[in-house]
Protein backbone atom coordinates (compact mmCIF):
# COMPACT_ATOMS: atom_id res chain seq x y z
CA UNK A 1 0.00 0.00 0.00
CA UNK A 2 1.55 3.23 -1.17
CA UNK A 3 1.33 6.17 0.83
CA UNK A 4 -1.24 8.95 -0.19
CA UNK A 5 -2.80 6.69 -2.50
CA UNK A 6 -6.60 6.23 -2.82
CA UNK A 7 -9.08 3.45 -2.83
CA UNK A 8 -11.98 3.19 -5.07
CA UNK A 9 -15.07 0.76 -5.82
CA UNK A 10 -14.42 -0.55 -9.00
CA UNK A 11 -18.51 -1.56 -9.47
CA UNK A 12 -19.76 2.17 -8.61
CA UNK A 13 -16.77 4.29 -8.15
CA UNK A 14 -17.34 4.68 -4.30
CA UNK A 15 -13.78 6.64 -3.20
CA UNK A 16 -12.17 5.78 0.30
CA UNK A 17 -8.75 6.87 1.80
CA UNK A 18 -8.21 2.92 2.76
CA UNK A 19 -8.98 -0.45 1.66
CA UNK A 20 -12.09 -1.45 2.91
CA UNK A 21 -13.45 -5.16 1.92
CA UNK A 22 -17.35 -4.21 1.80
CA UNK A 23 -18.45 -0.95 -0.50
CA UNK A 24 -20.67 1.00 1.80
CA UNK A 25 -21.94 2.54 -1.50
CA UNK A 26 -22.84 -0.83 -3.16
CA UNK A 27 -22.62 -3.21 -0.61
CA UNK A 28 -20.07 -5.06 -3.31
CA UNK A 29 -17.24 -7.43 -1.38
CA UNK A 30 -13.81 -6.94 -2.29
CA UNK A 31 -14.48 -4.63 -5.19
CA UNK A 32 -11.93 -1.74 -3.70
CA UNK A 33 -8.79 -1.27 -5.79
CA UNK A 34 -5.72 1.41 -5.48
CA UNK A 35 -4.70 4.40 -7.13
CA UNK A 36 -2.39 6.86 -6.75
CA UNK A 37 -3.16 10.23 -5.49
CA UNK A 38 -3.53 12.72 -8.12
CA UNK A 39 -1.06 15.49 -7.26
CA UNK A 40 -2.10 18.93 -7.48
CA UNK A 41 -1.57 20.81 -10.81
CA UNK A 42 -1.91 24.40 -11.73
CA UNK A 43 -5.41 24.71 -13.71
CA UNK A 44 -4.53 26.65 -16.37
CA UNK A 45 -6.84 28.61 -19.02
CA UNK A 46 -7.34 25.77 -21.56
CA UNK A 47 -9.11 23.99 -18.76
CA UNK A 48 -12.33 26.66 -19.41
CA UNK A 49 -15.03 25.50 -21.12
CA UNK A 50 -16.00 28.40 -23.24
CA UNK A 51 -13.59 30.91 -24.98
CA UNK A 52 -12.37 34.11 -23.67
CA UNK A 53 -14.61 35.84 -26.47
CA UNK A 54 -17.38 34.37 -25.08
CA UNK A 55 -16.98 34.37 -21.32
CA UNK A 56 -17.90 38.29 -20.79
CA UNK A 57 -20.49 39.73 -19.03
CA UNK A 58 -24.28 40.31 -21.02
CA UNK A 59 -27.76 41.19 -20.46
CA UNK A 60 -30.38 38.88 -21.70
CA UNK A 61 -31.01 41.08 -24.36
CA UNK A 62 -27.69 40.61 -25.96
CA UNK A 63 -27.66 37.34 -25.75
CA UNK A 64 -28.88 35.38 -29.17
CA UNK A 65 -32.19 34.10 -28.99
CA UNK A 66 -31.18 31.49 -31.67
CA UNK A 67 -33.49 28.03 -32.66
CA UNK A 68 -30.99 25.22 -32.19
CA UNK A 69 -30.31 22.68 -34.97
CA UNK A 70 -30.43 19.18 -34.72
CA UNK A 71 -29.24 16.44 -36.51
CA UNK A 72 -31.79 14.25 -37.75
CA UNK A 73 -31.03 10.82 -36.30
CA UNK A 74 -33.74 8.85 -38.44
CA UNK A 75 -35.20 7.31 -35.58
CA UNK A 76 -38.40 8.81 -34.06
CA UNK A 77 -37.42 6.94 -30.77
CA UNK A 78 -34.46 8.09 -30.08
CA UNK A 79 -35.23 11.79 -31.38
CA UNK A 80 -38.24 12.30 -28.99
CA UNK A 81 -36.51 11.10 -26.14
CA UNK A 82 -33.53 13.76 -27.11
CA UNK A 83 -36.04 16.30 -27.69
CA UNK A 84 -35.92 16.72 -31.39
CA UNK A 85 -32.97 15.19 -32.31
CA UNK A 86 -29.25 15.14 -31.48
CA UNK A 87 -27.88 19.33 -31.00
CA UNK A 88 -24.61 19.56 -31.95
CA UNK A 89 -21.81 20.61 -29.32
CA UNK A 90 -23.27 18.42 -26.85
CA UNK A 91 -22.22 15.40 -24.70
CA UNK A 92 -24.72 12.44 -24.55
CA UNK A 93 -24.08 9.96 -21.89
CA UNK A 94 -25.79 6.13 -22.43
CA UNK A 95 -25.62 3.63 -19.94
CA UNK A 96 -27.46 0.70 -19.63
CA UNK A 97 -27.04 -3.28 -18.59
CA UNK A 98 -24.23 -5.65 -21.03
CA UNK A 99 -26.00 -6.74 -24.11
CA UNK A 100 -29.04 -4.39 -23.95
CA UNK A 101 -28.39 -2.66 -27.38
CA UNK A 102 -26.23 0.48 -26.15
CA UNK A 103 -23.69 0.01 -29.13
CA UNK A 104 -26.39 -1.73 -31.20
CA UNK A 105 -28.24 1.34 -31.28
CA UNK A 106 -25.47 4.31 -31.69
CA UNK A 107 -24.00 2.28 -34.66
CA UNK A 108 -27.52 2.40 -36.54
CA UNK A 109 -27.38 6.10 -35.71
CA UNK A 110 -24.19 6.04 -37.70
CA UNK A 111 -25.82 4.33 -40.43
CA UNK A 112 -28.28 6.59 -40.82
CA UNK A 113 -26.09 10.01 -40.42
CA UNK A 114 -24.12 8.17 -43.33
CA UNK A 115 -27.07 7.76 -45.36
CA UNK A 116 -27.25 11.30 -44.91
CA UNK A 117 -23.27 11.84 -46.06
CA UNK A 118 -22.58 12.95 -42.29
CA UNK A 119 -19.23 11.27 -41.28
CA UNK A 120 -19.12 9.60 -37.83
CA UNK A 121 -16.23 8.50 -35.92
CA UNK A 122 -17.18 5.47 -34.21
CA UNK A 123 -13.86 4.90 -30.97
CA UNK A 124 -14.17 1.53 -29.88
CA UNK A 125 -11.97 1.58 -26.64
CA UNK A 126 -13.20 -2.06 -25.83
CA UNK A 127 -14.11 -4.59 -28.69
CA UNK A 128 -11.57 -4.64 -31.69
CA UNK A 129 -12.37 -3.32 -34.90
CA UNK A 130 -12.75 -7.03 -36.77
CA UNK A 131 -15.92 -7.36 -33.85
CA UNK A 132 -16.90 -4.03 -34.45
CA UNK A 133 -17.38 -4.80 -38.18
CA UNK A 134 -19.55 -8.45 -37.62
CA UNK A 135 -21.96 -6.16 -35.79
CA UNK A 136 -22.17 -3.78 -38.82
CA UNK A 137 -22.29 -6.74 -41.19
CA UNK A 138 -25.43 -8.09 -39.02
CA UNK A 139 -27.02 -4.21 -38.82
CA UNK A 140 -26.50 -4.28 -42.81
CA UNK A 141 -24.25 -1.65 -42.82
CA UNK A 142 -22.21 -2.09 -46.08
CA UNK A 143 -18.53 -2.59 -46.03
CA UNK A 144 -17.95 0.12 -48.65
CA UNK A 145 -19.31 3.33 -46.76
CA UNK A 146 -16.91 6.05 -46.36
CA UNK A 147 -18.88 7.97 -43.48
CA UNK A 148 -18.79 5.27 -40.60
CA UNK A 149 -14.75 5.54 -39.55
CA UNK A 150 -13.68 2.99 -37.04
CA UNK A 151 -11.01 3.99 -34.56
CA UNK A 152 -9.75 1.28 -32.11
CA UNK A 153 -8.26 2.80 -29.38
CA UNK A 154 -8.59 4.10 -25.49
CA UNK A 155 -5.71 6.64 -25.22
CA UNK A 156 -8.00 9.87 -24.50
CA UNK A 157 -4.60 12.56 -26.20
CA UNK A 158 -4.90 9.90 -29.46
CA UNK A 159 -8.59 10.19 -29.63
CA UNK A 160 -8.71 13.92 -29.04
CA UNK A 161 -6.33 14.32 -31.95
CA UNK A 162 -8.21 12.11 -34.13
CA UNK A 163 -11.65 14.05 -33.89
CA UNK A 164 -9.67 17.68 -34.35
CA UNK A 165 -7.93 16.61 -37.80
CA UNK A 166 -11.34 14.49 -38.85
CA UNK A 167 -13.66 17.46 -37.65
CA UNK A 168 -16.83 14.64 -37.88
CA UNK A 169 -20.25 15.36 -37.45
CA UNK A 170 -20.61 12.88 -34.86
CA UNK A 171 -18.67 11.13 -32.43
CA UNK A 172 -19.44 8.10 -30.45
CA UNK A 173 -16.96 6.68 -27.32
CA UNK A 174 -17.90 3.18 -26.23
CA UNK A 175 -16.90 3.10 -23.22
CA UNK A 176 -15.63 5.63 -21.43
CA UNK A 177 -15.03 3.60 -18.41
CA UNK A 178 -12.25 2.18 -20.37
CA UNK A 179 -10.53 5.39 -22.31
CA UNK A 180 -7.66 6.76 -20.25
CA UNK A 181 -5.33 10.00 -19.67
CA UNK A 182 -1.81 8.92 -19.50
CA UNK A 183 -0.39 11.64 -17.41
CA UNK A 184 -2.61 10.33 -15.04
CA UNK A 185 -1.47 7.35 -12.63
CA UNK A 186 -4.62 5.65 -11.72
CA UNK A 187 -5.98 3.03 -13.83
CA UNK A 188 -8.65 2.98 -16.71
CA UNK A 189 -12.30 3.32 -15.18
CA UNK A 190 -11.12 4.62 -11.81
CA UNK A 191 -13.26 7.80 -10.82
CA UNK A 192 -10.43 10.38 -11.54
CA UNK A 193 -9.82 9.02 -15.00
CA UNK A 194 -13.50 9.40 -15.89
CA UNK A 195 -13.77 12.48 -14.57
CA UNK A 196 -11.16 14.01 -16.60
CA UNK A 197 -11.60 12.29 -19.53
CA UNK A 198 -15.42 13.70 -19.39
CA UNK A 199 -14.59 16.44 -18.92
CA UNK A 200 -12.07 16.93 -22.08
CA UNK A 201 -14.66 15.48 -23.78
CA UNK A 202 -17.43 17.86 -22.96
CA UNK A 203 -14.53 21.07 -23.58
CA UNK A 204 -13.63 19.64 -27.34
CA UNK A 205 -17.55 19.17 -28.14
CA UNK A 206 -18.14 22.71 -26.90
CA UNK A 207 -14.75 23.85 -29.21
CA UNK A 208 -15.52 22.10 -32.58
CA UNK A 209 -19.83 22.24 -32.40
CA UNK A 210 -19.61 18.67 -32.67
CA UNK A 211 -21.93 16.42 -30.57
CA UNK A 212 -20.45 13.19 -28.60
CA UNK A 213 -22.05 10.28 -27.26
CA UNK A 214 -20.79 8.03 -24.43
CA UNK A 215 -21.13 5.14 -23.33
CA UNK A 216 -21.34 3.98 -19.31
CA UNK A 217 -21.46 0.62 -17.54
CA UNK A 218 -23.67 0.54 -15.04
CA UNK A 219 -23.38 -1.25 -11.58
CA UNK A 220 -25.02 -3.57 -9.53
CA UNK A 221 -27.86 -0.67 -8.46
CA UNK A 222 -28.66 -0.05 -12.08
CA UNK A 223 -26.72 3.10 -11.69
CA UNK A 224 -24.28 4.83 -14.30
CA UNK A 225 -20.92 3.23 -12.71
CA UNK A 226 -17.51 5.95 -12.05
CA UNK A 227 -18.79 9.48 -10.00
CA UNK A 228 -21.78 11.02 -9.89
CA UNK A 229 -20.48 13.77 -11.20
CA UNK A 230 -20.31 11.84 -14.22
CA UNK A 231 -24.03 12.59 -14.44
CA UNK A 232 -23.52 16.46 -13.83
CA UNK A 233 -20.47 16.80 -16.22
CA UNK A 234 -22.80 16.11 -19.56
CA UNK A 235 -25.72 17.42 -21.29
CA UNK A 236 -27.83 14.49 -21.66
CA UNK A 237 -27.97 10.88 -19.40
CA UNK A 238 -30.07 8.07 -21.18
CA UNK A 239 -30.54 4.69 -19.53
CA UNK A 240 -31.64 2.00 -21.15
CA UNK A 241 -34.70 -0.35 -19.50
CA UNK A 242 -34.78 -4.02 -20.24
CA UNK A 243 -37.97 -5.38 -20.17
CA UNK A 244 -38.88 -9.03 -17.82
CA UNK A 245 -38.53 -11.81 -20.79
CA UNK A 246 -38.89 -9.59 -23.52
CA UNK A 247 -37.18 -7.80 -26.80
CA UNK A 248 -38.73 -4.80 -25.66
CA UNK A 249 -36.09 -2.00 -24.56
CA UNK A 250 -36.76 1.08 -23.20
CA UNK A 251 -34.80 4.24 -23.05
CA UNK A 252 -35.53 6.94 -20.33
CA UNK A 253 -33.93 10.34 -20.57
CA UNK A 254 -32.77 11.35 -16.75
CA UNK A 255 -31.45 14.64 -17.71
CA UNK A 256 -31.77 16.68 -20.88
CA UNK A 257 -30.14 20.51 -21.00
CA UNK A 258 -32.35 20.72 -24.32
CA UNK A 259 -35.14 18.64 -24.13
CA UNK A 260 -37.82 17.37 -21.14
CA UNK A 261 -36.57 14.98 -18.79
CA UNK A 262 -40.13 12.72 -19.24
CA UNK A 263 -40.05 11.55 -22.32
CA UNK A 264 -39.18 7.24 -23.52
CA UNK A 265 -38.46 5.57 -26.37
CA UNK A 266 -39.59 2.47 -26.91
CA UNK A 267 -37.72 -0.23 -28.91
CA UNK A 268 -38.24 -3.72 -30.09
CA UNK A 269 -34.70 -5.65 -31.05
CA UNK A 270 -34.80 -7.72 -33.31
CA UNK A 271 -32.29 -9.93 -35.56
CA UNK A 272 -31.42 -6.77 -37.52
CA UNK A 273 -31.30 -4.51 -34.60
CA UNK A 274 -33.14 -2.17 -32.70
CA UNK A 275 -36.82 -1.13 -34.51
CA UNK A 276 -39.02 2.07 -33.26
CA UNK A 277 -42.04 1.44 -31.59
CA UNK A 278 -44.46 3.89 -32.68
CA UNK A 279 -47.70 2.32 -30.51
CA UNK A 280 -46.56 0.64 -27.48
CA UNK A 281 -50.23 0.15 -26.66
CA UNK A 282 -50.82 -2.51 -29.21
CA UNK A 283 -48.37 -4.13 -28.32
CA UNK A 284 -48.68 -4.15 -24.54
CA UNK A 285 -52.60 -5.08 -24.94
CA UNK A 286 -51.62 -7.48 -27.19
CA UNK A 287 -53.17 -10.72 -24.82
CA UNK A 288 -55.42 -8.90 -22.56
CA UNK A 289 -56.10 -11.00 -19.79
CA UNK A 290 -59.09 -9.75 -17.68
CA UNK A 291 -56.97 -6.90 -15.63
CA UNK A 292 -57.83 -3.31 -15.45
CA UNK A 293 -56.10 -0.55 -17.97
CA UNK A 294 -54.64 2.07 -17.48
CA UNK A 295 -53.14 5.42 -19.89
CA UNK A 296 -50.00 6.16 -18.52
CA UNK A 297 -48.35 9.70 -19.19
CA UNK A 298 -44.53 9.44 -20.70
CA UNK A 299 -43.74 12.78 -21.27
CA UNK A 300 -46.24 13.89 -24.46
CA UNK A 301 -47.14 10.20 -25.41
CA UNK A 302 -49.78 8.49 -23.69
CA UNK A 303 -49.27 4.19 -23.68
CA UNK A 304 -52.15 2.24 -22.64
CA UNK A 305 -51.19 -1.04 -20.33
CA UNK A 306 -53.34 -3.60 -18.19
CA UNK A 307 -52.33 -3.81 -14.72
CA UNK A 308 -53.14 -7.72 -13.40
CA UNK A 309 -53.10 -8.55 -9.77
CA UNK A 310 -53.41 -11.91 -8.44
CA UNK A 311 -54.78 -12.56 -5.15
CA UNK A 312 -54.05 -15.97 -2.70
CA UNK A 313 -54.63 -17.03 0.90
CA UNK A 314 -51.40 -17.32 2.64
CA UNK A 315 -50.64 -20.09 5.12
CA UNK A 316 -47.44 -17.75 6.20
CA UNK A 317 -47.42 -15.04 9.55
CA UNK A 318 -46.10 -12.79 6.78
CA UNK A 319 -48.04 -12.63 3.50
CA UNK A 320 -45.89 -12.02 -0.02
CA UNK A 321 -46.34 -9.22 -2.19
CA UNK A 322 -44.75 -8.88 -4.97
CA UNK A 323 -45.09 -5.83 -7.47
CA UNK A 324 -43.52 -5.91 -10.89
CA UNK A 325 -43.44 -2.28 -12.49
CA UNK A 326 -44.50 -0.53 -9.34
CA UNK A 327 -42.74 0.33 -5.94
CA UNK A 328 -43.48 -2.03 -3.39
CA UNK A 329 -44.05 0.42 -0.88
CA UNK A 330 -47.04 2.30 -3.22
CA UNK A 331 -48.61 -1.22 -3.32
CA UNK A 332 -48.13 -1.18 0.89
CA UNK A 333 -50.10 1.95 0.91
CA UNK A 334 -52.71 1.12 -2.15
CA UNK A 335 -53.68 -1.92 0.01
CA UNK A 336 -54.06 -0.51 3.81
CA UNK A 337 -56.43 1.98 1.60
CA UNK A 338 -58.17 -0.63 0.36
CA UNK A 339 -58.63 -2.58 3.61
CA UNK A 340 -59.30 0.94 5.83
CA UNK A 341 -61.90 1.95 2.80
CA UNK A 342 -63.64 -1.05 1.85
CA UNK A 343 -63.22 -2.86 4.78
CA UNK A 344 -61.19 -6.38 2.85
CA UNK A 345 -59.15 -8.07 5.23
CA UNK A 346 -55.96 -8.68 2.86
CA UNK A 347 -53.67 -9.57 6.16
CA UNK A 348 -53.33 -13.06 5.29
CA UNK A 349 -53.36 -13.00 1.51
CA UNK A 350 -50.75 -13.06 -1.13
CA UNK A 351 -50.80 -9.82 -3.45
CA UNK A 352 -48.72 -10.67 -6.70
CA UNK A 353 -49.03 -7.25 -9.13
CA UNK A 354 -47.85 -7.06 -12.43
CA UNK A 355 -47.73 -4.16 -15.12
CA UNK A 356 -47.85 -6.19 -18.62
CA UNK A 357 -44.90 -5.88 -20.70
CA UNK A 358 -42.12 -4.80 -17.83
CA UNK A 359 -42.67 -1.09 -17.78
CA UNK A 360 -41.44 0.53 -14.81
CA UNK A 361 -44.73 3.31 -14.21
CA UNK A 362 -44.33 6.51 -11.95
CA UNK A 363 -47.20 7.76 -12.36
CA UNK A 364 -49.85 8.36 -9.68
CA UNK A 365 -52.65 7.94 -11.54
CA UNK A 366 -52.09 4.47 -11.63
CA UNK A 367 -53.01 4.07 -7.97
CA UNK A 368 -56.92 3.72 -9.14
CA UNK A 369 -56.33 0.82 -11.46
CA UNK A 370 -53.79 -0.69 -8.82
CA UNK A 371 -56.86 -0.80 -6.22
CA UNK A 372 -59.49 -2.19 -8.72
CA UNK A 373 -57.33 -5.00 -9.85
CA UNK A 374 -56.32 -6.07 -6.66
CA UNK A 375 -60.08 -5.76 -5.41
CA UNK A 376 -61.64 -7.72 -8.77
CA UNK A 377 -59.04 -10.90 -7.83
CA UNK A 378 -60.32 -10.62 -4.21
CA UNK A 379 -63.82 -10.83 -5.44
CA UNK A 380 -63.24 -13.44 -8.27
CA UNK A 381 -63.90 -10.95 -10.71
CA UNK A 382 -62.84 -9.80 -13.80
CA UNK A 383 -62.63 -6.55 -15.98
CA UNK A 384 -64.71 -8.15 -18.63
CA UNK A 385 -65.99 -4.59 -20.28
CA UNK A 386 -62.06 -3.33 -20.52
CA UNK A 387 -63.07 -0.37 -18.39
CA UNK A 388 -59.84 1.93 -18.29
CA UNK A 389 -59.66 3.43 -14.86
CA UNK A 390 -57.69 6.81 -13.97
CA UNK A 391 -57.12 8.51 -10.78
CA UNK A 392 -54.67 8.95 -7.26
CA UNK A 393 -56.01 7.43 -4.67
CA UNK A 394 -55.21 8.92 -1.10
CA UNK A 395 -55.32 8.17 2.03
CA UNK A 396 -58.85 8.07 2.93
CA UNK A 397 -59.79 6.49 -0.60
CA UNK A 398 -60.81 9.79 -2.63
CA UNK A 399 -59.63 10.02 -6.17
CA UNK A 400 -57.41 12.80 -6.59
CA UNK A 401 -57.27 14.47 -10.40
CA UNK A 402 -54.39 13.93 -12.55
CA UNK A 403 -52.62 15.49 -15.67
CA UNK A 404 -53.57 15.77 -19.21
CA UNK A 405 -56.57 13.84 -18.97
CA UNK A 406 -58.49 14.70 -22.11
CA UNK A 407 -54.89 13.54 -24.15
CA UNK A 408 -55.32 10.09 -22.19
CA UNK A 409 -59.30 9.99 -22.96
CA UNK A 410 -58.58 10.79 -26.55
CA UNK A 411 -55.72 8.19 -26.65
CA UNK A 412 -58.37 5.68 -24.73
CA UNK A 413 -61.01 6.46 -27.30
CA UNK A 414 -58.46 6.24 -30.32
CA UNK A 415 -57.60 2.55 -29.46
CA UNK A 416 -60.81 1.04 -29.11
CA UNK A 417 -62.02 1.78 -25.50
CA UNK A 418 -64.93 3.80 -24.69
CA UNK A 419 -65.52 3.20 -20.88
CA UNK A 420 -63.03 5.31 -18.77
CA UNK A 421 -63.17 6.21 -14.96
CA UNK A 422 -61.88 9.51 -14.07
CA UNK A 423 -61.91 11.71 -10.79
CA UNK A 424 -64.57 13.87 -10.34
CA UNK A 425 -62.26 16.92 -10.41
CA UNK A 426 -60.87 15.85 -13.31
CA UNK A 427 -64.61 15.54 -15.09
CA UNK A 428 -65.87 19.03 -13.79
CA UNK A 429 -63.05 20.33 -15.44
CA UNK A 430 -63.28 18.71 -18.99
CA UNK A 431 -64.24 21.26 -22.03
CA UNK A 432 -66.03 19.06 -24.75
CA UNK A 433 -66.87 15.63 -23.43
CA UNK A 434 -68.75 14.66 -26.54
CA UNK A 435 -65.71 15.35 -28.50
CA UNK A 436 -63.32 12.78 -27.00
CA UNK A 437 -65.55 9.86 -27.97
CA UNK A 438 -65.67 7.72 -25.12
CA UNK A 439 -68.49 7.45 -22.26
CA UNK A 440 -66.78 9.28 -18.74
CA UNK A 441 -67.10 7.63 -15.63
CA UNK A 442 -66.62 10.35 -12.67
CA UNK A 443 -65.86 9.02 -8.85
CA UNK A 444 -64.92 10.86 -5.82
CA UNK A 445 -63.98 7.90 -4.03
CA UNK A 446 -63.03 3.95 -4.75
CA UNK A 447 -66.55 3.89 -2.22
CA UNK A 448 -68.75 4.77 -5.50
CA UNK A 449 -67.17 1.96 -7.45
CA UNK A 450 -68.20 -1.04 -5.84
CA UNK A 451 -71.87 -1.37 -5.13
CA UNK A 452 -71.99 -4.93 -3.57
CA UNK A 453 -68.46 -6.33 -2.66
CA UNK A 454 -69.52 -9.09 -1.59
CA UNK A 455 -71.04 -10.31 -5.73
CA UNK A 456 -69.29 -12.12 -7.64
CA UNK A 457 -70.13 -11.02 -11.09
CA UNK A 458 -68.50 -8.45 -12.51
CA UNK A 459 -67.27 -4.78 -10.85
CA UNK A 460 -70.24 -2.20 -10.97
CA UNK A 461 -69.64 1.06 -11.36
CA UNK A 462 -71.95 4.27 -10.97
CA UNK A 463 -71.52 7.40 -13.40
CA UNK A 464 -72.37 10.76 -12.61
Amino acid sequence: MNKGSIFFCASCGHESTGYLGKCPSCSDWNSFKEAPKEPKVKKDKTRHLFTKAESKLLTLDQIKEDEVSRYNSKSEELNRVLGGGIVPGSLTLMGGEPGIGKSTLLLQVSKNFAEQNLTVLYVSAEESSRQLRLRANRLGIKPDCKEILVYAENNLNSIINEIESLEPNLVIIDSIQAVYMAELDSVPGSPSQIRDCTGNLMRLAKSINVPIFIVGHINKEGDIAGPKMLEHMVDTVLQFENSRDSNIRFLRSIKNRFGSTDEIAIFQMEAHGLIDVTNPSAIFLEEKSGGMLFAAREGKRTILLEIQALTLGSDYSNPRRIANGVEINRLHQILAIIEKTLGISLAKTDIYLNVVGGINIKDPALDLAIALAIYNSAMGQSNDRDIVALGELGLSGEIRSVTDIEARIRECSKLGYKEIIIPESSFRKLQNQEALGAKIISAKNINSLVKNPSSKTKTQVTSH
